[in-house]
């Protein structure tokens, strides 16, 4: 029976598709009108971590009603793995709605560096609240406590051996093998809940792992867009893109339609290095303007270099300026087609061609030596 994940957002959505791929399963990923036949995994992308909480929570109980409909075989819940977003709120929601009486929620990637252990998450050894995550414009993490990044709802704390009970569990993992036991805890009457590595471990517990087909070359001209505020990114983009970069300035963000001087700009860019690099500059301090209108105008920029100068390939850097970009170029269905790396994963939308990755995770060497960032 088919599997039906419910991911808070496009990155996470296409971490999932990326590591179904790995099985040698058929994946689909859609935001609206999804068609749940001929598939083994379909991931439907809510984006309610972009939204606010009565925004999300009306969503997710939309999608989630829909998926009751669909009889899938089992549902699994995609949530940012630093748990962002409204994470407890609607997995309540959800619990209510698909007659279930518990969750267990394992958020940490060990393959990745992020732990919990002691009731607190940790990223490379750090404290989580010591971390760029801090500074997030929508959901900066003021604490490293796991209880308390879910907004202090009542919550059981899951160790090793712990009784799995009615409500949201929280599990504490370390090491890969940790998610492999928490796998081992869900039953029939259990909504899993989390990131890559537990839901990695449950697809091991039926499927066997194939090869992936071979490696995809990157063709031009090429678009990244990078709509994230981590720093190691925007400093790689400011140190090291170059000419290749366009930068959308404060004054750009006002304007009714994309400015004209700036397209032309772009497209001289594009026609001398055939690959451009759509960022936001320094002037935009993130404390000032809204996030949504951000992106929705970073996506207005990209939906006119795309329509004007036949772009066919881009690279997406942020699970919330994906969202907005497919919504403005009217992409809804998505099949997955390689996974990259972890979390990064290509994929095919009408005529265009795209790679997502989460604003935190590293490029690919392809895409740095694309854009001469290696």
């Amino acid at each position: 029976m088919m599997i039906l994940v419910i991911a808070d957002d496009f990155t996470g959505a296409a971490e999932m598709a990326g590591i179904c791929l790995g099985y040698g399963l058929r994946v689909m990923i859609c935001t609206e009108d999804w068609i749940p036949a001929d598939t083994d995994v379909l991931i439907i992308s809510t984006d309610s971590r972009s939204m606010d909480r009565t925004a999300a929570l009306e969503r997710v109980s939309q999608v989630t009603r829909e998926a009751v409909k669909m009889q899938p075989g089992c549902v699994y819940k995609k949530i940012d793995s630093v748990l962002r977003g409204f994470v407890a709120d609607e997995l309540l929601v959800q619990l209510e709605l698909l007659g279930l009486h518990k969750a267990v929620i394992a958020p940490a990637n060990p393959s990745l560096g992020r732990i919990i252990s002691g009731g607190k998450y940790f990223i490379n050894g750090i404290e989580i609240a010591a971390s760029d995550f801090a500074k997030d414009p929508e959901f900066a993490i003021g604490s490293s406590d796991v209880k308390e990044m879910l907004g202090g709802a009542k919550i059981n704390l899951l160790q090793k051996g712990s009784p799995v009970v009615e409500g949201l569990n929280i599990a504490e993992s370390e090491t890969v093998a940790d998610a492999g036991y928490w796998a081992s805890q869900v039953d029939r009457d259990c909504l899993p809940a989390g990131s890559g590595d537990f839901f990695d471990a449950l697809l091991q517990r039926k499927y066997i792992k194939v090869n992936q087909q071979n490696q995809p070359a990157l063709h031009t001209p090429h678009l990244y867009v990078s709509g994230t505020s981590f720093t190691v990114s925007k400093n790689r983009i400011r140190e090291q893109g170059g000419a290749c970069v366009a930068y959308i300035a404060a004054g750009l963000i006002t304007g009714a339609l994309p400015d004209e001087d700036w397209l032309t700009k772009a497209g001289i860019v594009l026609q001398q290095y055939q690959r451009l690099i759509i960022a936001f500059d320094d002037s935009i301090d993130t404390r000032n303007f809204d996030a949504v209108v951000l992106r929705n105008k970073m996506a207005e920029y990209v939906k006119a270099v795309v329509d004007r100068f036949g772009i066919q390939e881009l690279l997406i850097e942020g699970g919330a300026t994906a969202a907005a970009v497919f919504q403005a170029l009217g992409a809804r269905c998505f099949e997955p087609l390689y996974e990259w790396e972890r979390g990064i994963v290509q994929m095919k939308t009408g005529h265009l061609t795209c790679i997502v990755k989460p604003g935190s995770y590293e490029l690919p060497p392809v895409v740095k030596e694309l854009y001469g960032m290696l």
